[in-house]
């Protein structure tokens, strides 16, 4: 059974497999386009619109469309309703993974079933494991969640493999979200040596500042009129907006016609301006690269030898002549070869995801042990309907990432005088078990805790995962992402007694916590579920979601 790659974007999104001659290919949605806005138009109660025909509905009734849902990824508490129905981000997400997969089965004539879906590096575990359910709510076997700098250096390497070792600097610009990544590539192997970004920074801030722009030149020749209200105008406004941010990356100005109240303004907007408008936007992005580079020197790695320009963002000119800039002023330039690549901006990523889930569905592949590698190769590329050859270099493929940001637990600070007095009131603090950029599969191992209170019969573990770059003991910084509890305790327990807590993450990001009061031998352990949905709740959803008629 082939394997699928899915790059799910905020703005767009696109699915790939890998063809019989072992190459990724993307596959074309229902009227031949390679990529589908990330649009979902509820029409009536049980059909929906996905893509290009749902982006279109909703400037006539911007109220019944869902777009930039990946933003809301992980995030408690956010629902939508239509028709009397009601919807998380994953579920949104998983209509819009279902009207991939069809499109993808009505082109190849064949299911689709295992999947690799990508996500920005710096999704923390809420926003992965929010996808991860998207995928089972739309019935897909998720082999993996992916970064997505790592799937377009996977791309990268398949289109420009090397025989030495290169370290790679991916700067992801897409349309919701900033990733900047630096990877080693070795013969087979693909290590993450640490990643940073912003997962609210995206394209969709640059269309707002021309929507403001536009909004604002209206309102300065009619000041009487106000269209901000209106949401079929808006809606239109940002659909312009798009469209000149896209047009002024090959053309110097643009001209647009807003009409509203019987008046029509022509508004001209210059590259020049464009890029003054957005200045502190790319200056962002700039920033949390050098931080990134900055962490890779600390890790041994100071120059590199390919910089990948990934994301439709990175057409915009100024992109590469100010990373160009970062790059000569700190001395990081490529010193030999292309230098800076615009690799495939909308495509590498599902290409990419596509090689991982070849990769990760041969790996899993159950071959009997007592075949040798060859004839295992063998069965799996019958199976599979590629080449032996081929089934072994992918299965000698390796993959290392990072934990995305770091993840520890809130304790007691022993240096507020409180913390002896009066526990209760004392300062907090997260500790981080897992700091940032930790390889995986990471352990902490045994972390020395103690108990604030005599006779404590509870202890609660608070889960936290920092929220801004670079470590931070402070609340502020961080956000928790889930608990448990150490139940059971003896009796008469002595206040600092010691409690041994230890967190590990596997490959695929699941976090699993481990917490043992040694005198008694009372532990607890637990997969962190996030997002509030058990497998009853996501089993619920998959039945609402297969009731829809979908149609893009």
């Amino acid at each position: 059974m082939t394997a699928f790659g899915i790059d799910l974007g905020t703005t767009n999104s696109c699915i790939a497999y890998v063809d019989d001659a072992g190459r990724p290919v993307i596959v074309r949605n229902a009227i031949a386009e390679n990529l589908t806005p990330s649009v979902v138009y509820f029409e009536r109660r049980d059909s929906i619109v996905v893509g290009s025909a749902a982006k279109n509905a909703a400037l006539l009734a911007p109220d019944l469309a869902v777009q930039l849902v990946k933003r809301q990824m992980g995030k408690k508490g956010v629902e939508y309703t239509f028709h009397g129905t009601r919807y998380t981000p994953e579920t949104i997400s998983a209509l819009i993974l279902k009207e991939l997969a069809a499109a993808a089965h009505r082109q190849l004539g064949r299911p689709v079933r295992d999947v690799v879906i990508t996500v920005p590096a710096y999704f923390g575990v809420a926003e992965r494991e929010a996808t991860r359910q998207a995928g089972q709510i739309a019935d897909l076997n998720v082999l993996d969640v992916l970064a997505e700098p790592v799937a377009a250096a996977l791309s990268h390497q398949e289109r420009h493999p090397a025989k030495r070792v290169r370290h790679l600097l991916v700067y992801d610009l897409g349309g919701g979200t900033f990733d900047t990544t630096v990877i080693r590539v070795d013969g087979d192997e693909v290590n993450v040596i640490c990643t940073g970004g912003d997962k609210e920074l995206g394209g969709a801030d640059w269309d707002a500042r021309v929507r403001d722009y536009l909004s604002n030149a209206f309102t300065e020749r009619h000041p009487r009129l106000d269209p901000s209200a209106d949401e079929t105008f808006m809606q239109d406004l940002w659909i312009k907006a798009e469209q000149l941010k896209q047009e002024l990356s090959s053309a110097m100005t643009r001209r647009r016609t807003l009409r509203f109240g019987g008046a029509a303004v022509q508004v001209e907007i210059s590259r020049q301006r464009f890029q003054e408008l957005t200045a502190d936007l790319l200056d962002r992005t700039l920033k949390i690269t050098e931080e990134t580079i900055h962490k890779a020197a600390r890790k041994g790695v100071s120059q590199f030898d390919e910089v990948i320009l990934v994301g439709g963002m990175t057409r915009m000119p100024a992109v590469a002549a100010r990373l160009e800039e970062l790059l000569d002023a700190g001395g990081w330039r490529p010193a030999e070869g292309p230098g800076l690549w615009r690799h495939e901006p909308d495509l590498a990523v599902a290409r990419g995801a596509a090689l991982f889930a070849l990769v990760k569905q041969i790996q899993q592949d159950g071959s009997p042990e007592q075949d040798g590698p060859h004839q295992q190769a063998e069965q799996i590329a019958d199976r599979l309907g590629i080449s032996a050859a081929q089934a072994e270099a992918m299965r000698a493929r390796r993959v290392t990432t990072v934990v995305p940001r770091g993840l520890g637990m809130r304790v007691i600070d022993h240096g507020d005088p409180l913390a002896t007095t009066d526990p209760s009131r004392a300062r907090t603090m997260i500790i981080h078990l897992l700091p940032a950029d930790t390889p995986l599969p990471a352990d902490s191992g045994s972390v020395l805790f103690h108990t604030a209170l005599d006779n404590q019969p509870i202890i609660e573990i608070e889960v936290w995962e920092q929220t801004e770059q670079g470590s931070s003991e402070e609340l502020a910084d961080n956000t928790k992402i889930g608990r448990g509890r150490l139940r059971g305790l003896p009796p008469k327990l002595p206040k600092g007694t010691s409690i041994q807590v230890t967190f590990s993450m596997n490959e695929t990001g699941l976090l699993t916590v481990y917490a043992v009061e040694p005198g008694s031998g009372r532990e607890v352990r637990f997969d962190l579920q996030i997002g509030g949905m058990d497998r009853a709740a996501i089993e619920k959803a998959k039945t609402a979601v297969a009731r829809h008629d979908i149609s893009s």
